[in-house]
């Protein structure tokens, strides 16, 4: 068909105009897109928990360089001992936080409160690649309660002076080491059997800080199949029950955790007129400290003329899974925050593994990321709270407060001859049911 010339002006017009159209999308670059204007998405987020201010705020001025969304982030901190009523008090004037970053130890008494992750958003197969085995305590029946961000493994301080002078240049591997060949030579005591220089602090409660830490790893130790749920928000108590069946793992760890405190014991090493067992090592007046691996370098400020070392709790000579007892920190979001979304976002960035391996060096605990502990420590400290932090374990507790004092009469009515050991126990663990 032939064009008209106006017709053929037309489409060599529009011919040349899709050439320049073409060239100008093909060589288009589009403009580096703006972070969201403060509190678009985030919003304001308050944090409390019971990490170090400084570790915490460290992570958030990062955040906030990245994206100026995390400018209204807030982290508060509380001594452990005072946060639960703290948060308590807040719930009730509704002025509590968005999210808490506590350990494991409150996740029972705190269930309630907490918005959990379904599985549909965060699979537990993820769960179990991602991190190490102990942090599946997070892992209930109906979803994460926490996205896991630190470890804090029980560890032994040992004086190395005490050992190296009476012949010891390594830390026990063994219950059976400690007690038959290191505890007999270092143990000091007078003719009256007053104790001058102690070996172990075990048996009492009240002056020993970590007692429910030692008490929990010898019976963890012992295969005990600890707290398991039931369904409905419903736990079965399993502290006297060996996985496999056999033996009672809570009533071995008692028994042999109490003779360290019984006069009349080849093990007598302490009592409850003594200083807190910390003290005592900071002060030279105690060979063994059973304590966390967040604490050495606190140690280490009380006494810096002190010579000790770290090293893995001591294991059953027999046994062929090792363990120990740990602390695991998860940032949770709580329910009554007006700010869900804003939670989840911050939570996100936490869980992310540079995030959350800061976290735990900066407060002198472990990662939880099987890559990050894979990976290795050269702190002085790291090298052995690593190895510990794959191996440990918690339980689930009603309340730590509450099994404190349980812990604490079924210690004391052994001692006092209140009680024989398995009346004790079985009273202990009664009472335990009671509380959940």
């Amino acid at each position: 068909m032939k064009l008209r010339p106006f017709e053929l002006s037309l489409v060599i017009i529009f011919g040349l105009l899709g050439l320049v159209a073409l060239f100008v999308v093909s060589n288009y670059t589009p403009a580096p897109a703006k972070a969201p204007a403060s509190g678009a998405i985030v919003g304001q987020v308050t944090v409390w928990g019971t990490l170090p201010q400084a570790a915490i705020n460290d992570v958030l001025e990062q955040l906030e360089k990245q994206n100026e969304q995390f400018e209204n982030v807030s982290y508060r901190y509380y001594n452990p001992d005072t946060f639960d009523t703290q948060l308590t008090n807040a719930l009730a004037d509704r002025t509590g936080p968005d999210l808490i970053l506590v350990s494991h130890e409150r996740l029972v008494d705190m269930r309630k409160r907490i918005q959990s992750i379904s599985y549909e958003s965060f699979p537990l197969r993820d769960v179990k690649n991602l991190y190490v085995d102990g942090v599946e305590i997070f892992a209930l029946n109906d979803g994460l309660y926490s996205f896991p961000i630190a470890i804090d493994p029980l560890m032994m301080y040992w004086n190395r002076d005490i050992l190296s002078t009476n012949g010891f240049l390594e830390a026990p591997e063994t219950w059976e080491n400690l007690v038959n060949s290191v505890f007999p030579k270092i143990i000091e005591r007078d003719f009256n059997r007053t104790v001058q220089r102690s070996v172990v602090a075990m048996g009492e409660y009240e002056n020993v800080r970590n007692a429910y830490g030692v008490i929990s790893a010898l019976f963890i130790q012992g295969g005990s199949s600890g707290v398991t749920e039931t369904g409905g928000g419903r736990y079965s108590i399993q502290l006297q029950n060996r996985i496999g069946g056999g033996g009672d793992p809570l009533r071995s760890a008692v028994d042999f955790y109490t003779r360290f405190s019984k006069p009349g014991n080849t093990l007598y090493s302490w009592n409850r007129s003594l200083p807190e067992d910390r003290l005592s090592f900071a002060s030279e007046d105690l060979a063994f400290y059973f304590g966390f691996a967040s604490e050495g370098k606190q140690i280490q400020k009380m006494n810096p003329n002190l010579n000790f070392d770290i090293a893995e709790v001591p294991q059953d000579g027999s046994t062929t899974v090792r363990r120990t007892y740990g602390k695991f920190y998860g940032l949770s979001a709580l329910k009554s925050s007006e700010n869900l979304a804003g939670a989840f976002s911050v939570m996100s960035s936490f869980s992310n593994q540079s995030i959350a391996d800061a976290i735990a060096i900066s407060s002198n605990m472990t990662p939880v990321f099987r890559a990050s502990l894979s990976a290795g420590s050269n702190d002085t400290y790291g090298r052995a709270a690593y190895r510990s932090a794959s191996i440990a374990r918690g339980w689930l507790n009603p309340n730590k407060a509450q099994v404190d004092s349980i812990f604490q009469t079924m210690t004391q009515d052994i001692n006092e001859n209140r009680r024989d050991l398995s009346e004790a126990v079985s009273d202990a663990t009664g009472r335990l049911e009671i509380t959940y």
